[in-house]
């Protein structure tokens, strides 16, 4: 009997004490929650427009039949340490002001700009890598550049940079880091967000822009990027949406190419992040000034499109850049940035696939099926199809860098490929059209410093995309690119990338279709870009108003391009079948 009262006791004792630590428990999680609660939001607030609970507004904030407008202000001290910051995230001499003479104004002692690279290449001419040189007065070192450049006296502070790994197919890091945020306002449609993180974006497009004077910078917003500092607004949200990236559309004198290649990704069935244009307007203590026309573009890390497209944004996502990023062995873990997940240190599922891709292929239907099980290799190879149609050569087969890899949750973690970064699609390049790269843009093809790719042929380390005779079929392509490389040398990927290639040339690709769209388009937003509302010329990206207006009829004008480039795919087609 006693046994059995102790027995009671003591299971008592343990109920009492379970509830009194799960009530702990709850106390403490729910904390935050109260606090943020009691915690007045700024006046405004709605939580339709501005909470974390409401569905992305995706018809309100991407709508593309109508030129947005955003304004945001920034205080003057704030704007005075994004402007100072500047000169530290670029490397020594590639900042504005500097003694460097834009190419053919040698001797004229020019200020400003970018360096003559005829120069700078001259320079090296007899020179090892790294070894030390000086070009337009300023010492550095010579450094082997991208796109078949060879050697060129880089300055000392560019030379050492980076995530480089020009030898496994590393994009050239032109930064030094990213630039700084700061706190900022704002105003959308009458309503008001508060303590918003602002900081300016890119690699070349930051450089070019800052080293031009050229005040259309491309930039970030994120709006709860403050919350600790600032509790009233935690988990802020531009309807439904965290962060959101504004391109200016550098060298583009058209204005659309990077919206035209998001919408012809969707229509051809490639997940890509959705695109608008929107009017900007800054003030940074003299009143609002006009920053020019932008795309503005959900940022895959937000979530809301992995979400949207995928189901699910539990997966890991990876931002590829640099060594490695280009899928080739030993698997390095720097190059494959996490944006997800960022505190699992665990890169199991990329290295795996990667892996998998170089995996010996002596029973080829194993290798297919270890591989996809990985990687989806059919939405690869329909994205490969599709950027060799637009000719977008800023991309993986031209440089290891503006691409995602988002692990599928409802695949297994499945990695599937998203596209990112397309105002160099459709042939342009830096020699093709749009200011911001200033005296770069006309130092490329002298002195044996070859062109990006445009309108011939293409620079040797640049078959899959270059020029408009490029390798349709990726016959040429190398072993820096092994996605392209092993995927196509089998013959069932083979086959099915040139079916993906027939189906890329329809939908939105036909070029009645696309010469539609694209004259709307352009219609849309002529008003932003030239006339009495138009940019600025000290924030503009396009040439000039007759550059604008000749972007599509143009000699080099999408429309055309796009008609050649049908033309050139359906040839490599027909070659095939003829065999």
């Amino acid at each position: 009997m006693r046994a059995r009262l102790l027995n009671e006791s003591l299971w008592r004792r343990a109920v009492a004490a379970a509830i009194v630590v799960a009530t702990w428990c709850v106390a403490v999680n729910l904390a935050p929650r109260v606090a943020a609660q009691q915690v007045p939001r700024p006046a405004g607030w709605d939580e339709g427009s501005h909470g974390s609970r409401s569905r992305p507004d995706y018809d309100r904030v991407f709508a593309t039949d109508r030129v947005h407008e955003i304004r945001i202000t920034i205080a003057a001290e704030r704007f005075r340490a994004m402007q100072d910051d500047l000169k530290s995230v670029l490397p020594a001499g590639m900042g504005p002001g500097l003694p460097f003479p834009a190419a053919g104004e040698r001797g004229r002692g020019a200020r400003g700009g970018f360096p003559d690279l005829a120069v700078m290449a001259a320079a090296c001419s007899n020179k090892k890598p790294d070894e030390a040189c000086t070009a337009n007065g300023v010492d550095g070192q010579c450094t082997d550049v991208p796109l078949g450049g060879g050697l060129a006296c880089m300055p000392a502070g560019f030379a050492g940079i980076g995530r480089g790994g020009l030898g496994r197919g590393g994009a050239p890091s032109l930064t030094t880091r990213d630039p700084i945020y700061v706190p900022v306002t704002v105003v959308h449609d009458g309503r008001i967000w508060t303590q918003v993180g602002m900081r300016y974006k890119g690699n070349s497009s930051l450089v070019a822009s800052n080293a031009s004077g050229n005040g259309k910078i491309p930039f970030r917003l994120h709006f709860d990027r403050y919350e600790d500092e600032a509790p009233a607004i935690r988990n802020q949200r531009f309807y439904g949406f965290q962060k959101l990236t504004f391109s200016s559309n550098l060298a583009d004198d058209s204005q659309l190419r990077e919206l035209l290649a998001v919408e012809v990704f969707r229509d051809r069935g490639v997940p890509a992040a959705r695109a608008a244009f929107y009017r900007v307007f800054v003030d940074t203590g003299s009143g609002p000034e006009y920053w020019g026309l932008y795309t503005m573009i959900e940022d895959p890390a937000d979530g809301a499109m992995l979400d949207a497209q995928f189901g699910s944004s539990r997966g890991n996502l990876y931002k590829p850049e640099g060594p490695g990023a280009n899928w080739s062995l030993p698997f390095t873990r720097e190059g494959f940035v996490k944006k997800t997940n960022e505190r699992a240190a665990d890169f199991s599922d990329v290295q795996a696939a990667v892996t998998a891709l170089h995996a010996p292929r002596n029973n080829p239907p194993a290798w297919r099926t270890a591989l996809e099980a990985r990687f989806d290799v059919e939405h690869f190879v329909r994205w490969l199809a599709v950027n060799t149609v637009i000719q977008n050569w800023d991309a993986y087969g031209g440089l290891a860098h503006n691409y995602y890899l988002y692990g599928d949750p409802s695949r297994k973690g499945q990695l599937r490929w998203i596209p990112w970064d397309h105002n160099f699609a459709f042939g342009a390049g830096p020699m093709g059209g749009g200011r911001g790269f200033g005296g770069l843009a006309r130092g490329f093809g002298r002195g044996g410093f070859p062109a990006p790719p445009v309108g011939g042929g293409a620079p040797p380390p640049m078959p899959p995309f270059g020029g408009n005779r490029g390798d349709v079929l990726h016959r040429q392509v190398g072993e820096t690119w092994p996605l392209i490389q092993l995927i196509l040398d089998d013959d069932v990927y083979a086959a099915r990338y040139r079916a993906e290639l027939q189906r890329a040339l329809e939908g939105l690709l036909e070029p009645g279709a696309f010469e539609r769209r694209a004259r709307a388009l352009h219609t849309l937003i002529a008003p932003a870009v030239v006339g009495e509302r138009g940019e600025r010329p000290t924030h503009t990206t396009v040439s000039s108003a007759d550059a604008f207006t000749a972007a599509l009829d143009g000699p080099e004008g999408l429309v055309g391009r796009l008609k050649a480039r049908h033309d050139e795919v359906r040839a490599a087609l027909a070659e095939v079948r003829a065999q």
